[in-house]
């Protein structure tokens, strides 16, 4: 597991108000957000997908685990869409897993909810269902 440091060089659990982290496993295709994600944040996640395409280990669906995001400002939310259309143009797929209720309701209002918390079927880079 790879940890991206966050900008303040603290790790989230230290107990820094602003800070972030992102733990990443290639190999899975697991990406662990903690902490606060926001414009100042946002490139670590940015980083971690490009690691995750530039891997030859990493599958085709990633699972991104958000049960330890605290936040997630308008610049955390456009991360997580940005994220998530750079996966799809790629032919991947990202997967969000233990969303709070807080990020479900943010994910609704941009419309991604159904894009990033599951589907019936693979997704087009158009955001269409395929059969």
């Amino acid at each position: 597991m790879v940890l991206l440091a966050s900008p303040q060089g603290r790790r989230p659990h230290d107990g820094g108000a602003s800070s972030f982290a992102v733990y990443m496993d290639s190999s899975s295709g697991t990406i662990s957000l903690v902490g606060r994600l926001d414009g100042r944040s946002a490139h670590l996640l940015y980083d971690a997908v490009s690691a995750m395409l530039h891997s030859d280990s990493a599958p085709r669906n990633w699972t991104v685990d958000v049960a330890e995001l605290s936040v997630a400002d308008h610049a955390g939310l456009r991360a997580i869409g940005r994220a998530y259309r750079r996966a799809l143009r790629h032919d991947r797929r990202i997967t969000l897993h233990r969303a709070s209720p807080a990020l479900q309701s943010a994910l609704t209002r941009v419309h991604l909810m159904h894009h990033v918390l599951g589907n019936d079927g693979p997704l087009t880079a158009g955001g269409q269902t395929e059969p």
